[in-house]
């Protein structure tokens, strides 16, 4: 698979799932809402205004997260039949390919990616965008992807993980074809977080990487909390990097 394959297999997926991807995934809940609700409005405080892009926002989670921390609030996929029917709250929604956002340079003073980088077969263009659209003081945030040193490391309680909650079994249910749902989850044996790091640096970003576990499960969330581990001791790779 290439990287356009990977796009195409992409939008072929949340175009099928459409209004039905959150309850599907079944992982976007009051208790990740109301944490990454937290990490926004910190996000806010660091960044020189309130001008949000949200890439690969799926049905819009991340933006309704930032809903009184920021304002506007843009949301872009690949697939436009996964995006909200209505903008409302100054959140607005464009179907657009990431690897080329029809927006202006320094547009924005936040972008995120929330649980979507392991979607890219590759991710050079996709941060050559991020640092054109970010201005000057400006950040990038990141979260909600699985470290490869982690996988590695526990691979076999992994696999136990997905085996019972993966959420390829509730997209089955829908009649989503498993090889199309792999197609899509491009990284599913993890991200080399310190690759993308460097690709931040070469693109004007000064990143601020840590590694939690908070959103798995309620379990987890109760066992780990949301305190940083060292990498390949926390499954989720999340970052801050801001624009010089």
């Amino acid at each position: 698979m290439n990287h356009e394959e990977a796009k195409a297999a992409n939008r072929k997926l949340y175009d099928a799932l459409g209004a039905e991807y959150e309850a599907t995934d079944g992982r976007r809940g009051p208790a990740l809402r109301a944490w990454l609700s937290g990490r926004l409005s910190a996000l806010r405080a660091r960044v020189p205004g309130g001008a949000l892009l949200d890439v690969g926002t799926g049905s819009g989670f991340l933006v309704r997260c930032a809903e009184g921390s920021f304002g506007p609030r843009v949301g872009v996929d690949i697939s436009p039949r996964v995006l909200p029917e209505f903008a409302s709250d100054g959140a607005f929604f464009v179907a657009a390919d990431c690897d080329s956002l029809p927006f202006r340079d320094a547009s924005f003073d936040a972008v995120c990616c929330f649980a979507v980088l392991h979607h890219f077969h590759s991710h050079e263009k996709l941060f050559s965008e991020v640092s054109r659209v970010l201005k000057p003081g400006g950040a990038f945030y990141c979260d909600h992807d699985m470290d490869s040193a982690f996988a590695s490391r526990f691979s076999l309680p992994l696999a136990l993980y997905r085996k019972l909650r993966g959420a390829e079994h509730g997209y089955e249910r829908l009649g989503i074809d498993k090889k199309l749902y792999e197609s899509a989850e491009v990284h599913a044996a993890g991200l080399d977080s310190q690759a993308l790091l460097s690709l931040m640096k070469r693109n004007g970003l000064v990143p601020e990487p840590l590694y939690h576990w908070y959103g798995l499960s309620p379990l987890t969330d109760r066992l780990f909390g949301t305190r940083a581990y060292p990498r390949g001791f926390a499954p989720l790779f999340s970052c801050i990097a801001v624009k010089r």
